[in-house]
């Protein structure tokens, strides 16, 4: 029980614009601005339905006083209730209950005198997010939840012989932050209790053999739903093993390609002791590829199968493409061989072989080719992988005005890049780069034609070149979702799609036009432009074709997937994984890391996300100085603390510079600076905002530079290690270890400095400072 606070309003707590901007942040984007487009948003917000507009609040309050108020407000209103508030209705013994109308509320309870107050830990108020039942005793407050509901749409994605791989939806109606994981039951027992990842493989199983599946949710008060349906899955029969995995260009020149992959997931029943690589030219057709090289899956000394394998192709031509594929074999014979050294091998693995490989039926030896992956023999640019430990620094080379540029945007660029260069920045985010309906992009129509607002195909290219003789790589703004017609069909609809072609038979068939003759969509409608149907196996063809254009052939060497809500995340993974697995990010806009590690499961891996969760973070602990949200449980908060490597960390885009629902731009320049040093010296994939970066001043341009280049200096990438030695209110304080050296670094209005000989200061501004170790 606390002292009591002011007679009219409590005492003000900085946890009140933390509540309000994580309202914002646990809404996806599609709620906040469904009705204005991602890209073309005009600043409205919209209205909220009528139920969500009066909610109630149904709150329990436990305690040991006879007549018990509660003193609250909502939440965006400065009007508090009359003392001591509104009386809590006993329900039993020490136990009450108040009924509020409103969606959240700012509030702390009394004895009705008032003369005691129970306010939440650290002497702040209690506050309630959200409509329904909520429970507070013994200063803690939690929400009564409903009964969880079992997960939907439980299907066998992958089945072999000896795995089942299942997937499933979260609950339809069921907030994501109320699931805690799901169990997995096999012929009516349980094998597997995890956390809310949506995806598992169930393994060791007997081929030929009929299952039974179900699922069931696991709410984060440990409550279990009911059961999904049962679902009967037969596993293949044993013997030839599937098709390797992850299969990728790992490097090119003039002379070689490099290929990489993983074993299969299904190993076919027995070992794989090797694998065939077949090559065909990119236009010819796949199936009459030749096996150009034989590579041994096994050490043969130890008898362990290798669990990541390469192989590089030296007889190629300059500047030819080709098209690769790779088998798994379970037992070579000596007719695979391609030297003497290699048959000699073959003979020994096939001496020492189990029983298991010995049984292997010849037409079950070898097993189907992997997804066909593409490489041009050519100089490569070291361009940017998930993973590696390259100090990365990405530019988003626009804003909303940028269109407009009276000289052509893409000119202006070129004429920047050397400053890139110079000041370490080694990814461009492009603007996206086909013709479209709108000034910005993201209506695009014909995906072939390169002339847009900002610029032709030809300056486009230029700039392309521009970068990649400065080691930068081009990041490519892929707006596949939607599509805009070039052409009234004889109906009058803009069903008409030229450059591809196609009809209304690529829209989806729930597309808010009505137009769509395809399948539902897979992901979140929209209504300025028409739902690509992704089911389609044409627009997949065209997807990955235009793809590998941008990449291949125009020059992006990274991708930016626009609006990733809209489609299918399974998609998504096909279609960087049919370009080489290039660095890819997407755009899914949500304040909830968990939703985020959901869809990065989704993709397998394959994307990257901006860390939206960090974004929301950081900016209330620049306005507060309050840090202590920067540190959760020793870690960093969202993807950054979770995933560094799929990590992109920002404070601005071209969205959320004008959008009035995150408050509009992310500060001041002070504010700005401390923001960027923050992002610039710790771990994840930084990106600076063009505006940031050129337009507001010569003394951030300059602050921005340096920063730049003690990231370079010292090392630091993605998965770089981060020592937190204080979060609180006034101090932010950590050490950053690089491949180079080391950073220690602060902000805030305290004072702090690194302990230990040797640092040297080598940038600071308003409340932050970067000291560093080493370096090159």
């Amino acid at each position: 029980v606390s002292p009591k606070p002011g007679t009219q309003d409590p005492p003000k707590d900085p946890a009140l614009a933390h509540a309000r901007t994580k309202m914002a942040a646990m809404q996806s984007r599609a709620a906040l601005v469904r009705k204005a487009s991602h890209s073309l948003l005009t600043g409205g917000e919209e209205q909220p339905s009528q139920q969500d507009a009066i909610g109630v609040i149904d709150l329990t309050y436990h305690t040991g006083w006879s007549k018990p108020c509660i003193h609250y407000r909502e939440v965006g209103t400065e009007v508090w209730t009359p003392m001591p508030g509104l009386a809590f209705t006993e329900v039993g013994s020490g136990i009450f209950s108040a009924v509020i109308k409103g969606k959240s509320i700012e509030f702390v309870c009394n004895d009705g005198v008032p003369s005691g107050w129970d306010k939440a830990p650290a002497n702040k108020n209690y506050f309630i997010n959200n409509p329904g039942k909520w429970t507070l005793k013994n200063g803690k407050i939690e929400q009564q939840l409903s009964p969880p509901k079992p997960p939907t749409l439980v299907v066998a994605t992958e089945v072999g012989s000896t795995t089942v791989c299942l997937s499933w939806n979260p609950p339809e109606g069921m907030a994501l932050t109320e699931i805690g994981g799901y169990c997995v039951y096999r012929n009516g027992s349980s094998v597997y209790r995890g956390d809310a990842t949506l995806q598992w493989v169930d393994k060791g199983l007997k081929g030929n053999v009929e299952y039974s599946y179900e699922v069931s949710t696991i709410n984060v008060q440990g409550h279990e739903s009911d059961k999904c349906l049962n679902m009967l899955v037969k596993t293949n029969v044993p013997g030839k093993p599937g098709p390797p995995v992850w299969l990728k260009v790992a490097g090119t020149s003039q002379q070689s390609i490099e290929l990489t992959w993983k074993p299969p997931i299904d190993l076919g029943g027995a070992s794989v002791t090797a694998y065939n690589i077949y090559r065909s030219l990119s236009t010819k057709d796949e199936s009459a590829a030749d096996c150009v090289g034989t590579i041994i899956g096994r050490d043969v000394m130890t008898g362990k199968d290798l669990d990541s394998l390469d192989w590089k192709d030296t007889d190629v031509k300059s500047g030819e493409s080709y098209i690769y594929q790779v088998s798994a074999v379970h037992l070579p014979d000596s007719t695979m061989a391609r030297s003497t050294s290699q048959a000699v091998l073959m003979e020994e693995i096939r001496r020492k072989a189990s029983n298991s490989l010995l049984s292997v039926e010849d037409g079950e030896n070898e097993g189907p080719r992997s997804e066909g992956v593409s490489g041009k023999a050519v100089a490569m640019l070291q361009v940017p992988r998930m993973g590696d430990t390259e100090p990365h620094i990405l530019l988003q080379a626009f804003n909303w005005e940028s269109c407009y540029n009276k000289n052509g945007w893409y000119k202006a660029l070129q004429s920047s890049v050397a400053n890139m260069k110079e000041s370490g920045i080694d990814m461009v985010w492009m603007p996206p780069p086909s013709q479209s309906v709108d000034d910005r992009g993201y209506l695009p129509g014909e995906w072939y034609n390169l002339n847009s607002k900002y610029g032709t195909e030809d300056e486009l290219r230029a700039v392309i070149k521009e970068m990649h003789g400065a080691g930068i790589s081009p990041v490519a703004d892929i707006v596949i979702n939607h599509r805009c017609g070039q052409k009234q069909d004889d109906k009058g609809k803009w069903t008409i799609f030229k450059n591809p072609d196609w009809a209304s038979w690529a829209i989806c068939r729930n597309d808010g036009s009505g137009d769509g003759q395809g399948a539902e969509s897979t992901g979140a409608n929209i209504e300025y432009a028409p739902d690509i149907d992704h089911t389609n196996k044409k627009i997949q063809e065209d997807s990955k074709a235009y793809i590998k254009w941008l990449m291949e052939d125009v020059g992006f060497r990274s991708l930016r997937l626009d609006f990733v809500l809209g489609y299918g995340a399974w998609f998504q993974e096909q279609y960087v994984r049919s370009a080489g697995s290039p660095y890819a990010v997407a755009e899914y806009w949500h304040g909830d890391a968990q939703v985020l590690r959901n869809y990065i499961t989704a993709t397998k891996g394959q994307l990257a996300v901006y860390d939206f969760p960090v974004y929301y973070t950081l900016k209330n602990a620049i306005h507060s100085n309050d840090f202590s949200g920067l540190n959760c449980g020793g870690k960093l908060p969202g993807i950054m603390g979770c995933d560094p490597v799929r990590s992109v960390t920002f404070i601005e885009n071209h969205d959320t510079c004008h959008l009035a629902v995150v408050g509009g731009k992310f500060g001041d320049n002070n504010q700005v600076c401390r923001a960027y040093a923050f992002l610039l010296t710790h771990c994840g994939i930084p990106s600076i905002f063009w505006s940031d970066w050129a337009d507001r001043g010569a003394d951030v341009s300059k602050q921005l530079k340096a920063l730049c280049q003690i990231r370079k200096s010292i090392g630091v990438h993605a998965t770089s290690r981060v020592n937190i030695s204080a979060s609180q209110g006034g101090l932010y304080a950590a050490n950053i270890e690089g491949n180079h050296g080391s950073i220690a670094f602060k902000m805030g209005g305290n004072n702090w400095g690194p302990s230990g000989s040797g640092w040297e200061k080598k940038a600071s501004g308003h409340d932050y400072c970067v000291w560093t170790k080493g370096g090159k």
